[in-house]
């Protein structure tokens, strides 16, 4: 039932006709929503209290509000870290796989001691503001700013407040009590370690009706500056504090990134500003593997495409197909604000009898920055992106031919299955062979160079072919159809440089840098292999491990990390969901110790 109500939506959303996003005012009247899923957020993150220069781990999980599972609906949500003056700090944009995705945020110089809320939500939940959001304080200590009233304290620890700022130090049992599951369990091979020794934990389920789930595991130091502040969030009570009752809504502002990210705008006649309605629109976004799609503005002049690729380029380029880009504007949507002047802040505050702590916390920090890029955490690699159109026939590496100066006598001499000709107006197009030799494909194919289609070939005909370095024909036994626009195959160029964009006319194209979401990371794991501890680079990590992809299929798994020269007490933090919905918080503590 739950699918079905899903793709009734797809299929509502792609009829809705949209307005501009700058208002963010649809004006579409639902009153089917008591039927749609609704969507509650939680965030895992490391600690609530960073030093600049220290790295927030998280993972949102994006949950069904009624079932309290995983959601199938959103595919991004959005992260922010907003100031006491309500000022964003950082904005993330996450993609969701099966409900879950992950970010980080190195907390910069720039940025001011202080208290801070992190927020979290999706597209689809502001359509019930912010009560619904994922909020939680987070504290920052900026030991290289000279002005720290806005956390100093007159006197030694305060009691805490209604605020949720300190907590009284001589209570262990509000910051170091261990937390347990009915669904799952975790434990160390031990409890004390030495330094730089090979931890192993074992995640064993509990419960045979629960195998499989979805968790995030963070092993972090707690020192005594972690005491002064209260615990992040945990699964176990996040949901108490949202009401899991449905709420109507009346008007649809915001519509759910269903199928990926939405980019949204609006085409406009130059000669008058009124909206261009029923005009073929697409976008490029340039790199490797391209993406490349079609898409039609409604009576307002109004277009969106989703996005459902991984792509790691910044550049999107637009082009109104089969017109004079000359004689229109094309605007391109950016989220509006989001009002967050009800956010209660917390109270946070320290003393100067911290100094000492404060001092070895930034010092061990700065050590591993300096030692970041022996360090650093290592970007995935996108997932190769099959071309739109399916594999490629043939691929010629011009290397391999005799090479000549212009891009015509290249098609004449090299290339086969293609060609170019002159149409009535004395204009150029590219043309390929059907693959049914009895068929004549009268379209034109689609022309795309270094990521980016294109429509007026005079710049690539006069192009030094000596500077591409392989030309890819894709054909088939009848077209290409994306929506209203055909093609009878696609010529795809790549330039040794990938820069041939910079050679069109600005007028010809629009270019718009995007909002991307963020990369997937594998994160640093310390291996001391072969139990080497000699080892003389300085290892001062307080955060030992941060894995934010635990999937649980099986009744048992083993993680294993190494410990650091930094000694103390550290937090061994487990959150997530079962696959039937359940919240698992587990905490448990280990030591490291001089050897």
């Amino acid at each position: 039932m739950k699918k079905a109500i899903i793709v009734l939506l797809i299929c509502f959303v792609s009829n809705i006709q949209l307005t501009n996003a700058q208002s963010n005012d649809l004006n579409v009247t639902f009153s089917q929503t008591e039927a749609l899923p609704q969507e509650n957020i939680f965030v895992h993150f490391n600690t609530s209290l960073f030093l600049a220069g220290e790295s927030l781990y998280y993972k949102v999980y994006c949950l069904d509000k009624e079932t309290n599972k995983l959601s199938s609906l959103s595919k991004i949500a959005y992260v922010e870290l907003v100031n006491e003056d309500l000022k964003v700090t950082f904005k993330h944009k996450v993609k969701l796989e099966s409900g879950t995705g992950y970010g980080d945020f190195v907390i910069p110089a720039s940025v001011n001691s202080g208290n801070y809320k992190l927020i979290a939500y999706t597209n689809w939940m502001r359509n019930h503001g912010i009560d619904d959001f994922f909020k939680s304080d987070i504290s920052i200590i900026n030991p290289f700013q000279s002005n720290q009233e806005a956390i100093l304290a007159d006197k030694g620890i305060n009691q805490p407040n209604n605020a949720g700022g300190l907590l009284d130090l001589n209570s262990d049992k509000d910051t170091l009590n261990t937390l347990s599951s009915p669904f799952l369990e975790i434990k160390a091979n031990q409890k004390i370690f030495q330094k730089r020794a090979k931890a192993t934990l074992t995640l064993k389920i509990k419960d045979n009706k629960n195998v499989s789930g979805n968790y995030s595991i963070s092993v972090r130091k707690v020192d005594a500056l972690d005491r002064l502040v209260n615990n992040p969030l945990k699964a176990n009570t996040y949901k108490n504090r949202i009401p899991n009752k449905k709420t109507t809504i009346n008007s649809i502002n915001y519509l759910p990134e269903l199928r990926g990210e939405l980019i949204s705008g609006r085409i406009l006649k130059a000669s008058n500003n009124l909206p261009a309605a029923d005009e073929k629109i697409s976008i490029s976004i340039q790199q490797n593997d391209f993406i490349f799609e079609v898409s039609n503005t409604d009576e307002n002049g109004v277009f969106y495409f989703n996005i459902d690729s991984d792509y790691n380029s910044e550049n999107a380029f637009f082009q109104v197909l089969d017109k004079n880009n000359k004689d229109y504007v094309i605007e391109i949507d950016r989220p509006n604000s989001i009002n967050y002047s009800s956010l209660d802040f917390g109270n946070f505050t320290i003393s100067s009898s911290y100094k000492d702590d404060l001092e070895q916390r930034s010092t061990y920090n700065q050590i591993e920055n300096g030692y970041f890029s022996l360090k650093s955490n290592t970007l995935k690699q996108i997932d190769t992106i099959e071309p739109f159109f399916g594999d490629y026939f043939t691929t010629f590496y011009l290397d391999d031919y005799t090479r000549f100066t212009k891009i015509q006598e290249t098609f004449v001499e090299v290339i086969k299955d293609a060609f170019i000709k002159r149409d009535n107006n004395k204009k150029f197009n590219f043309f390929v062979t059907s693959l049914d030799p009895y068929e004549r494909l009268e379209k034109p194919a689609g022309v795309i160079v270094d990521g980016v289609f294109l429509q007026n070939f005079e710049e690539l005909i006069e192009y030094d072919s000596r500077k591409i370095k392989r030309i890819s024909i894709a054909r088939t036994e009848t077209n290409f159809i994306f929506g209203s626009k055909i093609f009878g195959g696609f010529i795809v160029l790549e330039t040794f440089n990938g820069d041939f964009f910079k050679e069109l006319p600005k007028e010809s194209i629009t270019m718009f840098k995007l909002f991307k979401s963020q990369p997937k990371k594998r994160y640093f794991k310390k291996d001391y292999k072969n139990g080497v501890t000699t080892n003389r680079i300085p290892d001062f990590r307080s955060q030992l491990l941060w894995e934010p992809n635990i999937k649980m299929n099986g009744k048992e798994m083993i993680v294993n990390f190494f410990t650091s020269d930094n000694l103390g007490e550290y937090e061994i933090n487990i959150e997530g969901f079962t696959a039937n919905g359940d919240q698992v918080s587990i905490r448990s503590f280990i030591t490291v110790e001089n050897n």
